[in-house]
């Protein structure tokens, strides 16, 4: 009898082990399951710092400049200008806008070009701040006048004077300004001199 219930007690230990073995191993893959389908999901999500999935690349040795721009946003083909444009916006005109202009800096730096512009336009509205593009710092300009309020990026770089302008800036119509926003934060954050990576 003491043989029938030793073997009795262990059949049963050895069953509610292996019933509890499973109910953990099923848990531990449902978690697993759980962290897997995680960063699929983050995968699929566009985000900006994934370059791959959500923007396209400009270079050219030529200008001694690439960078990057939103995907679905168009680079508009002139002899040497450099432009990218939004996507249409629905009952308005006004989308955004990137241009390049390069010049001469004669000798002067970013910040006398920025003191110059801020003296011709006193009594103007005009936000200053500083931002790095690549390894040279740049002036912005916020509010500077034009058909639109622009925002525009003053660098100098190997005495060569670039001056990166987004537009609309400060505009009431949101869709429009998110486009010019997007394009400021794309294009600034992935600025780099020749050679492009």
């Amino acid at each position: 009898m003491k043989r029938f219930l030793c073997s009795t007690i262990i059949i049963l230990v050895t069953f509610i082990l292996s019933a509890c073995a499973t109910e953990t191993s099923q848990s531990n893959n449902t978690v697993a399951d759980d962290l897997t389908s995680i960063p699929q999901v983050l995968e699929n999500t566009p985000v900006q710092t994934s370059e791959n999935d959500t923007t396209e690349s400009f270079s050219s040795d030529q200008l001694g400049l690439c960078f990057s721009y939103p995907q679905g946003y168009t680079q508009i083909p002139y002899s040497d200008a450099v432009e990218i444009a939004a996507p249409d916006l629905p009952d308005t005109n006004v989308k955004g806008l990137f241009w390049l202009e390069i010049s001469d800096s004669n000798d002067r730096t970013a910040e006398e070009i920025t003191d110059q512009d801020l003296t011709d336009l006193a009594g103007m509205d005009i936000g200053r701040w500083t931002v790095m593009l690549d390894d040279e710092e740049a002036v912005v300009l916020d509010g500077m006048p034009g058909q639109e309020l622009q925002r525009r990026v003053y660098v100098v770089h190997e005495q060569t004077l670039y001056v990166l302008a987004f537009w609309p800036a400060r505009s009431e119509n949101k869709a429009a300004a998110d486009q010019m926003e997007s394009l400021y934060a794309t294009i600034t954050d992935s600025w780099a001199w020749s050679p492009c990576p």
